[in-house]
C-alpha cells in the first residue's frame, strides 16, 4: 500500500538504472539464454525490440525499493530483475513520484509500475495488477496509546500520506470514534513524512505497511508497532489496461520464480517471508 520513508525521494522522472546486488537478482539479471522462459512468447513486440521493460517506482520505501549509495535496492528491485530475466529483457527502474505512478502507466510513459502498490478495486479501474505479495498495515506509535492497534487512535493525532489507502483507513476509524475523542488526521505530502511527523512530535502515530514499519522500528528505538496487521491485501505490479499480453508474460514469469525457489529466496533475504503470496492473480485485490 505504498507509501514512503527512509531515504529522501529523488526528483520525479529521473531515470535510475542499476541492478540490485542481491545474489538471486544478480544471477537473474545476468541469466543465460537458457533461463529465458516460455513467458517471453507473450512479451509485446515493442518491448522485445527495445530489450528493456521500463518500470516506474518511487525508490524511497525500504526494504521494498530504495536507493543506497547510488544503487537501487530492495525486494521489488530484485524481483523486477528476476522477472525480466525470465522475459529475456532488462529492467529499467525509473524514479517516479508516488502520485504519478498509475498515471504514467495509463499514458504509456512506463510499461509497468512496481512500488509496493496495493491492488484495490478502485485502482483496478485504471490499471491491471499482477499480485505478488500480501502485506497489511500497522500502527506505528511513539509512546503509549490507550490500547493497541487502530482502535487506540481515537483522540490521537495520526499522520497519513495523501493519495494512499491510509487516508481511508484513518477516516473509517475516526467515524467509529466516540464524540469528544475524534482523531486528528495529519495529512502529509510524502510517505516518508508520516514517520518524520511522529518523530518530530507533530503526530502521535502513523499508519504504515508492515515491511517499512519493521525497518522504522529497528532504526528508531522511540517507535513501536501497536497491535496486529490491519486489512492485509496484495501488492501488485501495475500494467496498462491495454497491455493484457504483458500482464500474462509477467504472471507466467512469476509462476516460474515461485516454482524454482527464487521468490522464497528473495523473501528471506529482505526478511518479509510472512508476506508470501504465490497466486500470481490478476486483479486479486478487493
Amino acid at each position: 500500500m505504498r507509501l514512503t520513508p527512509w531515504l529522501a525521494a529523488l526528483t520525479a522522472g529521473i531515470a535510475l538504472t542499476g541492478c540490485s546486488t542481491g545474489p538471486a537478482a544478480r544471477e537473474a539479471a545476468q541469466a543465460p539464454v537458457a533461463q529465458v522462459s516460455s513467458a517471453r512468447a507473450h512479451v509485446p513486440e515493442d518491448i522485445r525490440r527495445a530489450g528493456v521493460l521500463v518500470i516506474g517506482s518511487d525508490l524511497s520505501y525500504a526494504p521494498m525499493e530504495f536507493m543506497d549509495g547510488g544503487e537501487q535496492k530492495g525486494f521489488d528491485v530484485d524481483l523486477a530483475h528476476a522477472v525480466t530475466a525470465r522475459l529475456g529483457v532488462k529492467a529499467e527502474l525509473r524514479q517516479t513520484s508516488w502520485g504519478d505512478l498509475l498515471g504514467h502507466v495509463e499514458s504509456g510513459e512506463v510499461d509497468a509500475a512496481m512500488a509496493s502498490i496495493t491492488d484495490t478495486a478502485e485502482r483496478q479501474a485504471r490499471v491491471d495488477f499482477v499480485d505478488y505479495l500480501n502485506v497489511g498495515s500497522v500502527v506505528v506509535a511513539k509512546g503509549a496509546l490507550d490500547g493497541e492497534g487502530i482502535t487506540a487512535l481515537c483522540g490521537r493525532r495520526v499522520a497519513v500520506p495523501a493519495d494512499t489507502i491510509y487516508v481511508g483507513l484513518a477516516e473509517a476509524q475516526d467515524a467509529r470514534c466516540p464524540a469528544g475523542r475524534k482523531m486528528t488526521v495529519v495529512t502529509v505530502g510524502a510517505l516518508a513524512d508520516s514517520k518524520e511527523a511522529v518523530l518530530a512530535g507533530r503526530a502521535d502515530a502513523y499508519l504504515e505497511d508492515f515491511p517499512p514499519a519493521a525497518v522504522a522500528v529497528r532504526e528508531n528505538p522511540s517507535l513501536r508497532m501497536s497491535g496486529a496487521q490491519i486489512e492485509a491485501a496484495p501488492y501488485g505490479i501495475a500494467i496498462g489496461k491495454n497491455r493484457g499480453a504483458l500482464a500474462k508474460a509477467v504472471q507466467l514469469a512469476l509462476y516460474e520464480l515461485f516454482r524454482d525457489g527464487t521468490y522464497d529466496e528473495l523473501l528471506e533475504k529482505w526478511e518479509i517471508s510472512e508476506g508470501s503470496l504465490k497466486t500470481g492473480a490478476v486483479n486479486g485485490g478487493a
